[in-house]
């Protein structure tokens, strides 16, 4: 996973600038997902802090908790393991977390965070009396620092710790006490036992608060570098419910409601305190309960709240409200404010979205159960796909009863509630089910049990239990054939434009790249493409009739490179035939303020959903072209937003090379009719010095005379030096030859000296083919100017790159059908008509290029060898 470029500091003297966003987890405990108004209208209630955090952020609506306890979701959240894996029922006298085993904070420590927990913990000590050290809690799993208790305000010993250490001894004595107008497990319940003396445990939630502010404050006022990781773990509202004086009587939910306003105030507290201390735009915050609720049917009668909104049982469940939680994550800048999604997913996914977010690979054999959740995050990934395998939940009180859900259908491996709910247990009748199975898309009650009728999906679905259970789905193998993105070696690479626009794609560019005046009509006499895209797999939202028609009198339809469905479409054709990314072209004089910009950002987030969901690798290419003197500053700047605020560099398929993420910069040393460009080579020196310094390995589009400085090259040595300081060197072959001979010619005369000067200067070097060339309809030139020979022309370059020593290739373009360079589908029909002239593939199969191109990759992978002969395609 490509590290963010962290520590940017263009010039001497300054600071490294923090990159990563503070972190802030606020765990509140068994608050029901009916309890928060965002997730439930009718909640009685009120909660505008936590709602202000669904405001800001997006709301998780199938989010799990890894277990319907306490002390089952707080191991889950922290190592990405379920707890089924482990014996927690050790916790009362030993650690449930072993030792070096990771964990979030322990990830977050590596990444240069500063790390500190407040709150419950719950996971257990190495108990050899309260005057010793408590070793094995959070100070030895990652947290420099450690306020908080043991367990829940309703299980003594009653006391403080700081760090390993009780504040105080817990030598005072207190009795049970239980409120007569609740159940046994609610109200102010208490067991009696041993209290640190003077300790008031209706004072434990403002006491955490002013912990959790002071941990905030002393972050920023001591100066230090790097982020703040905050796991703030509220003991409420579980029992006893304690609200103060001022909220005593004010909700319409009776104690608890009481209570869980409180909670949300105190949350309010620590918000504002994120606010003031200037931290909230560059802070995550992620907020959940750690189970359900201690709330009955009877409760909803008499207070007319649903605390588990709509859903059946409570805490301790293996019905929905055990383990189905209020969800949220605020990320100012990143995070789409008021956003939500139904991706079923399980607070263990916090740690891989955590590595993905910093930068850190994680192997497969740590937090098993952890799946990266950051192009949900992002906005990229489409709920109908799930970004993860089915999540796995053991019962509260019958831990031989598991809930496994996948997609809409949900098994449990017993009868009854497994939990706080009555009855726990149900003895199978002699001819009757011996589990549950529901349907959560049409009966979310769980009310329906269709386990027997329905013994296919019970088999599929025990069987995807018993695998989980035994050897978790590994994440690298959720995408098959997912590009390895650690470096370009024996990789075949395309260029990708994506830069066509339609006047109803909300753009506000008209035709841009389709026809030669955007604001006409985009038909005969005003076209700039020689070939046509096959539209034919598109559905209807996604294509744009055009003026020109069609043989069968049809108006002929093209597509918007702004439509993320379209977008994904071509990856997915890239996915098919082994392709193994792109290069996103951005060209640099579009990167001011406007529809351009805006254009270029909807293609680029299009791009990264797209490479996320099928394993396809992508870089960003900044081409120079067109930019006037002293103008070079803009790429930097941009590239800086990229990596800090869109934390592009931190995406699983963004393209590294020598263990840094890779930018790369086209346009460097070319002269343009004998005389340089208006922008200077010392302008390219300091753009690629600060690349550099920011983290980068950098890559240069060059001239093909860049060696000898001759040809389309600028004649200073100055460009060498340039070279030098990057990483890889790309020069630009298209209509430097224009047949297989000149390939030949070519490949003797240029690519093999090119890949010696390299290997001796420690450069690598990327060559540069493509399939053809027309630019007819855009110039008026010859149709076909450089014929494409039914692919042996691109093949002919692919085999001579490869004998003349390179590892890599670079495809121009994926999708230029101006210059009808493209290798995507395009049809062998085009629009027809009186001075209607366009290219087609010869009547070969459409993605016969984008074939070709996949065999390519073959043969860079040493999968092949290197023949001059046209591979021959199976059908």
């Amino acid at each position: 996973m490509a590290a963010l470029a962290s520590g940017i500091a263009a010039t001497a003297g300054q600071q490294p600038r923090q990159t990563h966003p503070n972190v802030v987890i606020i765990l509140v405990d068994d608050m029901g997902y009916g309890d928060p108004g965002c997730f439930n209208p009718e909640s009685r209630i009120s909660t505008p802090n936590i709602d202000g955090l669904a405001v800001a952020g997006m709301k998780f609506l199938d989010a799990h908790a890894p277990g319907p306890l306490c002390h089952l979701s707080r191991y889950g959240l922290l190592t990405g393991r379920y707890p089924f894996r482990t014996d927690v029922t050790r916790w009362p006298t030993e650690p449930v977390i072993e030792d070096g085993q990771e964990t979030l904070a322990t990830l977050a420590k590596r990444a240069g965070y500063h790390t500190a927990i407040v709150g419950k913990w719950h996971l257990g000590f190495k108990e050899r009396g309260y005057d010793q050290p408590l070793h094995g809690g959070p100070v030895d799993h990652g947290f420099e620092t450690f306020f908080g208790m043991r367990a829940s305000t309703d299980i003594p010993p009653y006391f403080y710790i700081r760090g390993d250490r009780a504040v105080e001894v817990p030598t005072d004595s207190v009795e049970d006490e239980f409120s007569p107008d609740w159940s046994p497990i609610q109200g102010r319940r208490r067991l009696g036992g041993k209290i640190a003396p003077g300790m008031q445990l209706d004072q434990t939630l403002p006491r955490f608060t002013d912990e959790a502010i002071a941990v905030i404050r002393e972050h920023g006022k001591s100066g230090r570098q790097g982020p703040l990781l905050l796991y703030l773990a509220y003991p409420a509202p579980h029992t006893p419910w304690l609200p103060s004086a001022e909220h005593r009587g004010q909700s319409d939910a009776g104690l608890y409601g009481d209570f869980a306003e409180m909670v949300d105030s105190e949350i309010g507290r620590v918000t504002s305190e994120l606010k003031d201390s200037g931290i909230w735009d560059d802070t995550l915050i992620v907020f959940a309960s750690d189970n359900g609720p201690c709330w009955s049917e009877k409760d909803v009668q008499r207070f007319g709240h649903d605390s588990a909104g709509g859903l059946r049982g409570m805490k301790g469940d293996a019905w929905e409200a055990g383990h189905r939680m209020p969800f949220i994550v605020s990320w100012p800048r990143v995070v789409e404010p008021g956003s939500s999604t139904e991706q079923t997913v399980c607070f263990t996914d916090l740690l891989a979205t955590f590595a993905s977010i910093v930068g850190e690979k994680l192997d497969d054999q740590i937090a098993v159960d952890s799946y990266n959740l950051l192009p949900v995050l992002l906005g990229f990934h489409p709920d109908e796909r799930p970004i993860r395998p089915p999540v796995v939940t053991q019962a509260g009180s019958a831990p031989e009863m598991f809930a496994i859900r996948g997609g809409k259908w949900k098994l449990i491996t017993g009868l009854g509630s497994g939990g706080f709910s009555k009855p726990k247990r149900i003895a199978q009748d002699s001819d009757g089910p011996s589990g549950q199975l529901y349907d959560l898309d049409a009966d979310l009650r769980e009310e329906r049990n269709l386990y027997a009728e329905r013994p296919g999906v019970v088999e599929r679905a025990v069987e995807a239990l018993n695998l989980t259970r035994a050897q978790p789905t590994p994440r690298t193998s959720l995408i098959p054939g997912a590009v390895d993105a650690s470096g370009l070696d024996r990789k075949v690479m395309c260029g990708y434009q994506a830069w066509f626009n339609t006047p109803d794609d909300g753009s506000a560019l008209g035709w841009k790249h389709w026809a030669r005046r955007a604001g006409d009509r985009f038909g005969p006499g005003n076209a700039t493409v020689d070939l046509w895209p096959d539209v034919s797999e598109l559905d209807a939202d996604e294509r744009f009739a055009t003026g020109f028609t069609l043989a069968d009198g049809t108006p002929a339809e093209v597509y918007s490179s702004v439509h993320p469905k379209t977008v994904l479409r071509h990856f997915g054709w890239m996915q098919e035939h082994g392709i193994d990314g792109v290069f996103l072209q951005r060209f640099a004089n579009g990167l001011n303020e406007g529809p351009v910009l805006e254009n270029k950002n909807s293609a680029l987030r299009s791009v990264r959903g797209a490479a996320l969901a099928t394993g396809r690798v992508y870089a960003v290419m900044y081409d120079l072209s067109g930019l006037r003197a002293g103008e070079t500053q803009r790429v930097y700047r941009d590239w800086e937003r990229l990596s800090e605020e869109e934390r592009l560099t931190s995406d699983s398929q963004y393209l590294s090379h020598n263990g840094k993420p890779l930018v790369a910069v086209w346009g460097i040393g070319f002269h343009d009719g004998g005389k340089p460009r208006d922008y200077s080579l010392e302008e390219c020196r300091t753009l690629v010095s600060r690349l550099k310094q920011s983290g980068c390995a950098v890559m240069l589009g060059v001239p093909t005379g860049w060696r000898t400085l001759s040809r389309d090259s600028v004649k200073d040595a100055a460009l060498h030096e340039i070279i030098l300081m990057a990483d890889v060197v790309s020069p630009w072959t298209p209509g430097r030859y224009r047949d297989r001979n000149g390939v030949r010619e070519h490949a003797r005369n240029w690519w093999q000296p090119d890949v010696e000067w390299c290997e001796k200067h420690e450069v690598d070097y990327l060559p540069v083919v493509f399939p053809g060339f027309s630019w007819h309809n855009l110039t008026g030139a010859k149709l076909a100017e450089i014929p494409r020979e039914g692919g042996r022309f691109l093949w002919s370059q692919f085999v001579a790159a490869k004998k003349a020593g390179a590892s890599m290739a670079y495809v121009a373009m994926f999708d230029e059908v101006d210059e009808g360079t493209a290798i995507f589908k395009c049809t062998n029909n085009p629009p027809v008509g009186e001075g209607v002239d366009f290219l087609t593939y010869e009547g070969l199969p459409t993605d016969h290029y984008l074939w070709l191109t996949g065999e390519a990759g073959r043969m860079f992978r040493d999968e092949q060898p290197a023949s001059a002969r046209l591979p021959v395609r199976e059908r």
